[in-house]
């Protein structure tokens, strides 16, 4: 066991607090970790190579990011999720336990697809294969044991079904489900879904979202029930 991963461990149980972070940075060799003050991470989680974690971001135990990973303001992560490769997630996302985001894959073009078999039998490479970064907007929610591939972009404000498989791009406000994940309604309407999408309420500071509570506390049928904000 390489010390690398003996420091992994250590941290996976202590939850990575605050004061290691540094310390961290500065002696490893693949891993770089850039979390906020007030990102909360839980015991069990295993963060490797560059990783991001916004203001008041929270993940809980079990969860592993691994790959190139940014998570934005005030978005949660239940128990075992996984992210692995490019994966960047925007602010205010809900996201349901045992989701993948799934940017990697194994190459297929080659005899053999194991990547193990390359490293310890030819003591050679089998590079992963990827269609591109995952991309995910504010103010998301993401159903239990959702998986999203590579190349994959989910527009603000969309709603992920349990149990979906998206393959394709997503849509702001759009609700899909399924294997693979499909449109099956709109969140709202069109002429509110184009208010939210100018109104981007995900990038007003604490004093204007407490400004506008009438505006989050109203059920949303028709775009007059958008009330007029101050910011």
């Amino acid at each position: 066991m390489t010390l690398q991963t003996i420091v992994e461990r250590s941290l996976s149980m202590l939850g990575y607090p605050a004061a290691t972070h540094e310390l961290f940075n500065r002696y490893s060799d693949s891993t770089q970790l850039d979390i906020a003050p007030s990102a909360r991470i839980s015991i069990g989680c295993l963060l490797r190579r560059q990783v991001e974690l916004g203001p008041h971001t929270r993940l809980s135990r079990g969860c592993v990011l691994d790959g190139d990973v940014t998570i934005r303001k005030r978005t949660n992560l239940e128990p075992n999720c996984d992210l692995v490769g490019d994966v960047e997630l925007g602010k205010y996302c809900a996201i349901a336990r045992e989701t993948t985001f799934q940017q990697t894959n194994h190459k297929t073009s080659q005899p053999s697809m194991q990547i193990r078999f390359y490293d310890e039998v030819l003591d050679s490479d089998l590079p992963p294969t990827a269609e591109g970064p995952i991309t995910v907007g504010n103010d998301v929610w993401i159903g239990t044991r959702a998986t999203i591939l590579s190349g994959v972009s989910i527009g603000d404000g969309a709603i992920i079904g349990a149990g979906s498989v998206v393959t394709d791009d997503v849509e702001p406000y759009a609700i899909v489900a399924g294997v693979p994940a499909e449109r099956v309604k709109w969140r709202f309407p069109k002429a509110i879904r184009e208010k939210l999408l100018d109104l981007e309420w995900w990038e007003w500071d604490r004093d204007e979202i407490l400004d506008n509570r009438e505006f989050f506390e109203r059920e949303l049928r028709e775009a007059e029930d958008i009330p007029t904000v101050s910011i």
